[in-house]
């Protein structure tokens, strides 16, 4: 079997952290990331890309299950994850980079997939090279990654498990996105043609840490590139849709400040809260004879999906007409809940996030359950950087939104990070 224009082979690349204005293509400005405008022209670009959630691990876990993160805990046992599914599909699925979490429940405090019981291999992955413990993934110098199921040192590296270091020369030193995309460069070389392959290929950067955000930001592309250009080598271009998504929203920490690279594009907030600049997602798909080169699509699209199990709830949906460029009906609404101890205490939307279509323009409500239940309300065709709260005077649509989320009663327990 090989891939055709119905079943292509599949690249998708993930950001980690990475903001809705920080790539150029997004947001011209103090970075430059010309291989992801390249990416960009190429392919279609969505302007209303939502991540599965406000921060990395549950944005993940929604990614692989295509479940709500507030259902996350409530999946059954056997319940068949993305590789696992493109795998019994005849899929080559393949992970580089940062691979945590993938299982369906993901406990707070539990830092690793290895603790869980098991590596990527275990999750309907073929191959592996990367990082598979979820607090680990944030050095981007670690001293070890695993490859299989073996852990392999990497001793050009400092010894220390440290998140605050930041090398003087990182060519000198075993960079994670260099080692992971080389890693997955290298797969596709030697790669003998065959079925359609899944990759993963998950960046770490850029996540906060003591390093620069800027050039981590900015240099991501350059794998990216590559990437790009041994598909291209390889002859897999054309039967290869790739798509390109961050976890979440830009990170304020690490000493970064999202207003002065513009990181979130102008929307409020960033990574942990449930405004605009915290759940969206810079989004690219090229996948050539489907894609219209250089297209635009405003469709809000939630950043999880697989084939439907048929035992138990799917919460996603196709995005395939939006991807061809036909009209799609947006879904009516969606939300994002939050319930962890890791849950930042400064963030103003500790519980609920929800987007609400109505005849006055595209509205979001936030609920601030440390305010006695105050509800923010914003409509986001007139007010996209979420300025004017219009609770007061949207009293029927306050009381409608509460409503949805007591009936829709989830909440993510997630591990947060």
């Amino acid at each position: 079997m090989r891939p055709t224009l119905d079943r292509p082979s599949i690249l998708w690349l993930m950001a980690d952290d990475l903001g809705a204005g920080e790539p150029s293509f997004t947001s011209p400005g103090l970075l430059r990331t010309p291989n992801l405008d390249a990416l960009a022209g190429a392919g279609m670009r969505f302007t209303a890309a939502y991540a599965g959630y406000t921060v990395c691990a549950p944005s993940r876990a929604t990614f692989f299950t295509g479940r709500h993160s507030g259902r996350l805990a409530g999946a059954p046992a056997d319940w068949p994850l993305l590789p696992q599914l493109l795998q019994a599909a005849g899929y080559e699925t393949v992970a580089f980079g940062k691979s945590a979490p993938m299982d369906i429940v993901t406990p707070p405090r539990l830092p690793s997939v290895v603790e869980w019981g098991g590596t990527p291999l275990d999750f309907g992955f073929d191959r592996f090279a990367g990082q598979p413990s979820q607090l680990y993934c944030h050095n981007m110098y670690p001293a070890d990654w695993t490859v299989g199921g073996r852990v392999e040192p990497l001793p050009l590296n400092h010894k220390p498990r440290s998140r605050r270091l930041c090398m003087a020369r990182p060519d000198a030193y075993n960079y994670t996105t260099d080692l992971f995309a080389d890693a997955a460069i290298g797969w596709l070389r030697a790669r003998t043609p065959g079925p359609p392959f899944f990759a993963y290929v998950s960046f770490t950067v850029p996540h906060a840490g003591g390093w620069d955000q800027a050039p981590h930001a900015a240099e991501e592309g350059q794998p990216v590139g590559d990437l790009l250009q041994t598909l291209a080598e390889r002859g897999l271009e054309r039967s290869t849709a790739v798509f390109f998504a961050s976890d979440n929203g830009a990170h304020e920490e690490g000493g970064h400040r999202v207003g002065f690279f513009n990181s979130t594009g102008g929307l409020r907030g960033h990574k942990r809260a449930f405004y605009e600049g915290g759940v969206r997602s810079p989004s690219v798909v090229r996948w050539p004879g489907v894609t219209p080169p250089g297209a635009v699509s405003d469709v809000p699209l939630e950043m999880a999906g697989a084939p439907l199990p048929r035992n138990g709830t799917f919460d996603g949906r196709s995005i395939v007409p939006a991807l061809r460029g036909e009209p799609m009906r947006p879904p009516p609404y969606l939300f994002w809940t939050w319930r962890g101890e890791a849950a930042d205490e400064a963030s103003p939307a500790k519980l609920a996030g929800t987007r609400w279509r109505r005849v006055t323009g595209l509205l979001r409500a936030v609920l601030r359950p440390s305010l006695d239940d105050v509800m923010e309300l914003y409509n986001l065709t007139a007010d996209p950087g979420e300025e004017t709260n219009l609770a007061a005077v949207e009293r029927s649509v306050v009381v409608d939104i509460k409503r949805l989320l007591i009936r829709e009663g989830v909440s993510c327990e997630c591990f947060q990070c």
